[in-house]
């Protein structure tokens, strides 16, 4: 029984999920981020390169020229850095924009918006050392450094793979202009950007699914957290039962002081018992009170008590008691029945009335 109750046998539940979410534990993985930007960052080339090429070439034209000597002389070299200064923005600005958006962008693409209620929250176990080198110890913590050594490995080879191919055109470069040497140079950044951007995808996809399903198996409960979730969640049956209870009772002595209102009892004659009442106000008569065995003695004793005629007529009751609620008014298929047990009551009424008043 308790290996039952200590082994995490069952799936998570959405509670669970989301107070995992809200702790910031989901799956994400970091190397997402990076992928995509060595992409964009390999297409902006790709797209924009002539434009960055022309920057970068007046950069050192501007710097390594002739016109720096007599920028120099003149005592202008404030108009050479804002000039060089105004181009790195140019050419870094996007690229400073385009990281930002991504890194936000792949954040959410994973875990949506997510709010970490614990974020704001004091937590001085964090910048415990005893604690920091646990965790840099723990199996988790050793399973990132092994999976952040084999992508440092995977990418290295991947880059050195690309540039070695490139070896033999090394010794024709003393004869390139300077452009043609920056265009060959955005040729090599291109293909590394882009080897390294889909190597990297490659790895963020299997490290995303890695951690998912890590995380799966450490959301997973024990049978008895999930009948404590399902108690916190519902309520205790106990409690509940109690509440039903009381509901009951309470509903049992609100109809118990209908009766005296009543105008028939109708009987079975022994195990079930039904109320009616009319009135001008109502399309029909009404069902107030009805029971079974013991409550149906007590309702014919208080209509007993209140000179209220209880009529036998097994057929009708027990129609009434299995296919009425109480405040529902009788059915139309009904009225007929209804109607010939009322009269006889309006009869019974008017007789006791005459002698009465003849006595008066």
């Amino acid at each position: 029984m308790s290996e039952d109750q200590g082994d995490k046998t069952e799936q998570a539940t959405d509670q669970r999920r989301e107070e995992f979410r809200k702790r910031g534990q989901v799956a994400m993985t970091r190397e997402l981020g990076s992928a995509v930007f060595f992409l964009v960052a390999a297409g902006l080339i790709y797209i924009s390169g002539r434009f960055f090429l022309q920057n970068i070439f007046e950069i050192f034209n501007r710097t390594m020229g002739g016109d720096l000597i007599q920028l120099f002389r003149e005592g202008k070299l404030n108009d050479v850095f804002s000039f060089v200064g105004l181009k790195l923005v140019i050419l870094t600005g996007p690229v400073f924009v385009i990281a930002l958006v991504i890194g936000v962008g792949s954040h959410i693409a994973q875990t949506g918006l997510l709010q970490i209620e614990d974020a704001l929250s004091p937590n001085f176990n964090k910048i415990n050392p005893l604690n920091g080198l646990g965790r840099i110890f723990s199996m988790r913590g050793v399973a990132e450094l092994f999976k952040s050594i084999l992508k440092m490995t995977a990418v290295a080879t991947v880059m050195y793979l690309l540039l070695k191919s490139e070896l033999h055109q090394i010794p024709y470069l003393a004869g390139y202009s300077i452009s043609q040497l920056m265009t060959y140079m955005g040729e090599i950044l291109f293909k590394l950007l882009m080897g390294t951007g889909f190597f990297m995808l490659v790895l963020a996809l299997a490290d995303y699914f890695f951690q998912r399903w890590q995380l799966e198996k450490e959301m997973m409960m024990t049978k008895e957290e999930v009948k404590q979730e399902l108690k916190s969640r519902d309520g205790d049956p106990m409690v509940k039962a109690r509440i039903r209870k009381v509901q009951r009772e309470m509903a049992t002595r609100k109809m118990m002081s209908e009766i005296p209102k009543g105008d028939v009892v109708i009987t079975n004659p022994t195990h079930i018992a039904v109320v009616l009442k009319y009135s001008d106000k109502l399309p029909a008569p009404q069902l107030i009170a009805k029971g079974m065995d013991h409550m149906a003695e007590k309702i014919k004793q208080i209509a007993r008590d209140n000179n209220i005629p209880v009529i036998e007529n097994k057929p009708l009751a027990r129609t009434i008691f299995k296919t009425m609620k109480i405040g529902q008014v009788i059915p139309r298929e009904l009225f007929v029945a209804v109607a010939e047990v009322l009269s006889y009551v309006f009869r019974l009424r008017r007789k006791k009335r005459r002698p009465a008043e003849r006595g008066l």
